[in-house]
């Protein structure tokens, strides 16, 4: 996958035709592919119990989940749900009730793992509309039967389930998704079969879902700019105080009245949480790749401070006001990369129940699903070279609402901590910063006030997103909802000082340099750093939202106390359709041409 991190300069098988109807009438329905292949899940006996038949059977299901290789979900790429879905019961896995535990398990029944298998066929597989259309797929054994696909707060992995995917080798230290590729309808107006395809589940999630509130003191300015100071740790606190911005983790007493109240929302949507367990409900430290690369990736805005991009990874999307009348002018989506706090995981492993985020005043707009559409837009009063690192836009962090989404976990660790522990293999008793894994004292990673930790282990893919189904009266009843988990939640940008609605860029045509400390002219880049492919990257990324182009903005709007924010339009153009009365943001110039 090709990756173009948001601002570097910040950062400074078998094939075949599937069978088809010959019948006549009607129109043909649009040809489709076909992936076939065998899960294998290496993982702990399932647990048994009496179906609705009264029939003693194994929980769970295997469920399988397709995505575009380009467009992963985030925070690998942008997708927000999966393409296609398949799920296969537990029963079709586990054929024999010797591999289920016993009623009673020890440690030893629960510690011990078994080799399984099973065929799948996974037909609806769409093609490529315009050319070749490449796949991966990921996976999870859904151990405890908690899975509904059809709400945010129940469809990804929980602690116990076991992950994996269609990996090129599965053994590999670094994991690979295979590239399944497809052609387009035109090329295949029979359809496509792709088979062999092998997906492993082999990692058992050490962690629970990250659930938890979002606490912050003020909202952040539009206008702010990334603090232009010498000093790192002055910088860092600049960044903090412009929102003291928290993610905080539930109490573990289930008798605290909020805790409460989460629970029994999760229990009207058939749904468990163990916030009671150190180990899987906390928040730990561990650097992303999202490239596979094998080494800890730049955090996409402050990578320049050597901040790497770490879990817990907070994502922010705006929301429009008129969702409606935006997706219908394709609006482009915006997004903001808050950081866990650098001062703090330096020192700390593991943190409950708080961790603090800072939110950098640079947004991200995307055009196009193609990650080389990525536009940084950065405020005005920003460094020269901070605009011209990367094909970026000039103008104010978008004024609106923005809902959170957390991306966190780890599974196939090992827990590790939790007091002095003597090793059979090793004389005394192992002492910080060691612990005793396997007979042997190990060095392990810092450990929080729960003296706790993970060590080792992979990125399971569990997120959790604020607002969701248990802030909706609608989806839990009305004495069952949750307002942390509902739009109160909802992050806020405003602007204190909205203009008139006008395509203009004030304060952009000149910037600070660093080095003569004096402004300068600002070189943008507009598509240069893609060589001979800038005109091939502009048609792709500006095409999509052409029509947009010299559309002024919409009027603002006062959340309250004077805190601004601009609406989204109202109305589209009677002739095309498509074109709205006003944008909640300028289009990247590099693609409209504005004036600067």
């Amino acid at each position: 996958m090709h990756r173009r991190f948001v601002f570097p300069i910040l950062l400074l098988l078998a094939c075949g035709d599937p069978p088809v109807d010959d019948g006549d009438g009607g129109t043909a329905p649009e040809p489709t592919g076909v992936i076939s292949g065998t899960v294998l899940y290496s993982g702990p006996r399932p647990v048994c119990a009496p179906n609705e038949d009264g029939v003693v059977v194994p929980v769970g299901r295997v469920v399988l989940t397709l995505f575009e290789s380009d467009n992963p979900p985030a925070p690998e790429g942008s997708a927000t749900g999966a393409l296609n879905l398949l799920t296969v019961p537990g029963p079709q896995l586990f054929t024999s009730l010797d591999d289920c535990l016993p009623n009673e398990p020890t440690l030893e029944d629960r510690r011990l793992f078994i080799t399984r298998s099973v065929e799948f066929t996974w037909p609806e597989i769409p093609l490529g509309e315009d050319g070749p259309i490449d796949y991966q797929v990921r996976g999870y054994y859904d151990y405890d039967s908690d899975f509904n696909p059809f709400f945010s707060v129940s469809n990804l992995p929980t602690a116990g389930d076991v992950v994996g995917g269609a990996f090129l080798d599965p053994s590999a230290e670094v994991l690979t998704f295979q590239r399944i590729r497809f052609g387009s309808r035109d090329d295949s107006p029979l359809g496509e079969v792709r088979g062999g395809v092998s997906v492993a589940l082999a990692a058992p999630v050490n962690t629970e879902r990250p659930v938890f509130r979002l606490e912050n003191a003020r909202p952040l300015v539009s206008e702010a700019t990334i603090p232009l100071v010498p000093d790192a740790v002055m910088q860092e606190e600049m960044l903090w105080q412009a929102t003291e911005t928290r993610l905080t983790l539930y109490s573990r007493d289930p008798a605290d009245p909020q805790t409460a109240a989460l629970l029994q929302a999760m229990n009207a949507g058939g749904l468990s949480l163990d916030t009671a367990n150190p180990f899987a409900y906390s928040w730990v430290i561990r650097s992303l790749d999202t490239n596979r690369d094998g080494s800890p990736d730049p955090h996409p805005i402050l990578g320049l401070l050597g901040i790497p991009w770490q879990t817990p990874a907070p994502l922010m999307r705006r929301v429009a006001s008129r969702q409606d009348v935006e997706a219908a002018a394709r609006i482009p989506t915006v997004l903001l990369f808050p950081s866990v706090r650098p001062s703090q995981v330096d020192a700390q492993g593991v943190f409950y129940p708080s961790i603090d985020v800072l939110v950098p005043p640079v947004a991200v707009m995307r055009t196009n699903v193609d990650a080389r559409c990525t536009f940084p837009m950065i405020p005005p009063g920003n460094i020269a070279p901070f605009y011209e690192a990367q094909t970026s836009d000039c103008q104010e962090v978008p004024a609106a609402l923005y809902a959170t989404a957390v991306f966190h976990g780890v599974a196939a660790a090992i827990p590790v901590g939790g007091g002095l522990q003597r090793c059979p293999d090793d004389p005394g008793v192992c002492t910080a910063p060691t612990t005793c894994v396997d007979g042997a004292c190990v060095v392990v990673p810092p450990v929080s006030v729960t003296g706790t930790n993970l060590l080792g282990g992979i990125f399971p893919g569990q997120g959790w997103t604020l607002p969701n189904e248990l802030g909706d009266a609608a989806q839990v009843g009305a004495d069952n909802a949750i307002a942390e988990q509902g739009n109160d939640a909802l992050f806020a940008v405003v602007d204190p000082d909205p203009s008139t609605p006008t395509t203009a860029r004030p304060g952009c045509d000149t910037a600070l340099d660093p080095v003569m400390m004096a402004p300068r002219p600002i070189a943008y880049t507009n598509f240069a750093e893609f060589g001979d492919d800038a005109d091939e990257v502009r048609t792709l990324c500006c095409g999509p939202i052409q029509h947009l182009c010299g559309v002024p903005l919409c009027e603002a709007s006062d959340l309250g106390g004077g805190a601004m924010i601009r609406n989204s339009p109202t109305m589209l153009s009677e002739e095309d359709g498509i074109t709205p009365n006003c944008v909640p943001f300028l289009m990247p110039a590099a693609c409209c041409g504005a004036p600067l």
